[in-house]
């Protein structure tokens, strides 16, 4: 398979303005919306903004959650919701590692990042993008915009009360 590509943020250059989260409901459901973004964006005082993005694991637990096989992967490796077949058990929603996955508050079906790019084109920071494993690797080669994502875990992952 080639290497899967997802979008990733930068916390240190994030400033939080949600511009990816309102472009996101904008484009798909023509409402300015952060609940109904197929990303979220996570504040940790002392200011640090997570923008939080599916991240297309090799492995995507969310597809072998989900009871309908409503989850299946592209040929290009993004992973995708059927819409017609989930049943909205939430599942995938438990399974994912990265709470990227979540329940749409309208449809009640499950929804997610799907790698569109338009909240990357429209980030006035720059602090979104589109990469690689390996791409990240490169561009973080201190380790250190990993790092805070590792620091934060459990605030940044920390599953919504109920699920």
């Amino acid at each position: 398979m080639t290497e899967l590509k997802f979008v990733f943020g930068d916390p240190r250059v994030c400033s939080g303005c949600m511009t990816c989260s309102n472009t996101c409901s904008m484009y798909y459901y023509k409402v300015i919306s952060p609940e109904r973004a197929r990303n979220r964006v996570l504040r940790i005082e002392p200011a640090l903004d997570f923008p939080l993005f599916c991240r297309n694991c090799e492995d995507a637990p969310c597809i072998a959650a989900c009871p309908e096989q409503a989850i299946t992967r592209t040929s290009k490796g993004v992973v995708i919701v059927n819409n017609k077949k989930c049943l909205s058990h939430g599942e995938c929603v438990k399974a994912c590692p990265y709470h990227a996955i979540r329940i749409h508050p309208d449809t009640g079906k499950a929804f997610k990042c799907i790698q569109c790019g338009q909240c990357v084109d429209r980030c006035p920071a720059d602090a979104i993008f589109m990469t690689t494993e390996r791409e990240l690797a490169e561009r973080d080669k201190d380790g250190s915009m990993r790092g805070l994502y590792e620091k934060h875990r459990e605030e940044i992952y920390d599953k919504e009360e109920g699920l």
